[in-house]
């Protein structure tokens, strides 16, 4: 299964939430946010597909009814490509997920081919080194490092082949000719993020900048991230609301 049930929070909320992890780390990274929401709660587990397509379609098969997708940076373009599946989730949240991550005409705001291709062949050439140095790009931009760095370091995979397939998805997607999804959607960007640009425009629905934060944020703004995911999750219920109220009349 690609999803995994995790934990469920103490209130009675019936609430499904998915949560889509950054390439190289566990699902885990997001223990502490996802304790201080209500529902059900799913871990997506990685899964060893050579294509990002195949990894979207074993998603979409095990999606909860009417979840919350939560995703960052990689794991944010899956929960992205699986709102599109049907039935739709409720909602979907992404952080610091563009369009598409590589450079291109029709995104020139992406990663250099050039600086991706050679990201690749230093992890093949010395993966260690590489994770160590891609930790340092996920808190490049705040005053206070080592205690995200430790905290990620605590989430990070293990070196393996499927590591080196799953980063090539980055460059296998590309949302910059799709539709909006049906379901309610926010998009979060870092505004000092060493990896993805802020965006100059999305037109995947509404996109907040968070000032001040890397690419990591919700480590390391948990409560700012916290109060803008609640805000979406209120206006689930709020339109739940309205709808029992119009079919009671």
């Amino acid at each position: 299964m690609a999803l995994e049930f995790a934990f469920s929070s103490e209130c009675n909320s019936q609430q499904a939430w998915v949560w889509f992890p950054g390439w190289g780390f566990n699902a885990e990274v997001f223990t502490e946010l996802a304790h201080t929401l209500p529902g059900q709660h799913y871990w997506y587990r990685w899964h060893d597909c050579e294509h990002f397509d195949q990894a979207v379609e074993e998603i979409c098969h095990s999606l909860p009814k009417d979840a919350i997708l939560v995703g960052w940076s990689l794991g944010g373009a899956l929960a992205e490509a699986a709102a599109h599946c049907q039935p739709a989730p409720a909602a979907l949240i992404t952080l610091a997920t563009p369009p598409k991550f590589c450079r291109a005409k029709q995104w020139p705001y992406g990663m250099p081919q050039f600086r991706f291709d050679g990201f690749v062949s230093s992890l093949k050439e010395n993966t260690q080194k590489t994770q160590t140095r891609f930790l340092a790009l996920n808190v490049q931009g705040t005053e206070k490092p080592k205690a995200i760095i430790r905290y990620l370091a605590h989430q990070q995979l293990e070196a393996s082949d499927s590591l080196l397939r799953q980063l090539l998805w980055l460059d296998q997607y590309d949302f910059t000719d799709m539709d909006k999804a049906s379901c309610l959607c926010l998009h979060l960007f870092a505004e000092h993020d060493a990896l993805v640009a802020p965006p100059h425009s999305h037109g995947q629905g509404h996109y907040e900048l968070i000032s001040g934060a890397c690419h990591a944020l919700f480590i390391q703004l948990p409560e700012i991230i916290k109060d803008q995911i609640l805000n979406v999750y209120a206006q689930l219920n709020l339109s739940e609301k309205k709808t029992a109220g119009r079919q009671s009349v």
